[in-house]
C-alpha cells in the first residue's frame, strides 16, 4: 500500500451540483483509506398529461336540399356535362375557374355554347363525390369532381361555330378538382367555381382542370397562367378595376 497515496486519499472532499430543465441532481462524495460513501438526491417536476379534444367527425345529408340542387345543376343544367338550363343562373352570377374567369351570366353561357364539352365528349361525366355544406356559407355547397369520358365529338372554339376540332377518340382521366356553388334566396346559382386541382399528379390532363385539362387531352396548348392572365383577371373582379 503506497503511504503517498492514502495520505492523499485521505485528504479528498469533492462535492458536484447540476441542474437540467426539469432535474435537479446533487451528488456528493467522501473518500478514505477504506471507506468510499456516496449519496444522490434527484427531484424532478413532470408536467401533467393535458389530453387532446379531438371534435367529432361532420358527416354532410345528402339530403339536404342545396345538395340535391348542386347534384342536379351539376350533371344536366351546368352547360359543361349537359345543355345548360338559363333559368338555373341568377343575373348576378358569376363564374370562376384558375385560367378563364370571372365571367358574367352571358359571358359563361356564351362560353358553353362556344365549347360545347358535352357534344365533343358526349359520355362525359364528373363523377362527383364529397358534397358538404361550407360551415361559414350555409348557401355554398362544395364538391369534388374526377372527369372522364371519351372524345369522339368535336370541340368548338369560335361562337360561329366555324373552328372545330375532333376528339379523335382521345380518353379523358381527369385529375380530382375542387368545385363550389353558392346559391341565392330563390336557389339560383349564384357564383360557381371549378378547375382546383386538389392532386395533380392524378389523371392525364398535366394537373390542369375543367376545360384547360380537356383541352390538354385532345391536343390543344393553354398558356399557363402568368402574370398577364391574372392582371386581368383581377380588372374584371368587381372592386379590381
Amino acid at each position: 500500500q503506497n503511504p503517498l497515496g492514502s495520505s492523499m486519499l485521505s485528504l479528498f472532499t469533492a462535492s458536484l451540483s447540476f441542474q437540467l430543465p426539469s432535474l435537479s441532481y446533487q451528488y456528493q462524495s467522501q473518500a478514505s483509506t477504506s471507506v468510499i460513501r456516496c449519496s444522490a438526491t434527484v427531484s424532478a417536476t413532470i408536467p401533467p398529461v393535458v389530453s387532446a379534444t379531438i371534435p367529432p367527425v361532420e358527416m354532410a345529408d345528402a339530403a339536404h336540399p342545396l345538395i340535391q340542387r348542386a347534384n342536379e345543376i351539376l350533371y344536366s343544367e351546368s352547360g359543361f356535362y349537359s345543355p345548360y338550363n338559363e333559368s338555373a343562373f341568377s343575373e348576378d352570377f358569376v363564374f370562376r375557374g384558375p385560367y378563364i374567369g370571372p365571367l358574367n351570366k352571358q359571358d359563361y353561357l356564351s362560353t358553353m355554347d362556344t365549347f360545347k364539352i358535352h357534344e365533343a365528349i358526349p359520355d362525359i361525366s364528373p363523377n362527383a363525390f364529397g358534397f358538404s355544406i361550407d360551415p361559414k356559407d350555409p348557401n355554398r355547397v362544395w364538391f369534388m369532381v374526377r372527369n372522364s369520358g371519351t372524345a369522339t365529338g368535336e370541340l368548338g372554339l369560335d361562337r360561329d361555330g366555324k373552328l372545330r376540332v375532333p376528339g379523335k377518340g382521345a380518353v379523358l382521366d381527369g385529375c380530382p378538382e375542387t368545385f363550389s356553388i353558392i346559391f341565392d334566396a330563390d336557389r339560383k346559382v349564384k357564383y360557381l367555381s371549378v378547375g382546383y386541382v386538389a392532386d395533380r399528379f392524378e389523371g392525364n390532363t398535366n394537373g390542369k382542370g375543367a376545360a384547360v385539362g380537356i383541352f390538354h387531352v385532345i391536343g390543344l396548348p393553354f398558356p399557363s397562367p402568368g402574370p398577364l392572365l391574372k392582371f386581368a383577371q383581377w380588372l374584371r373582379t368587381p372592386g379590381g378595376g
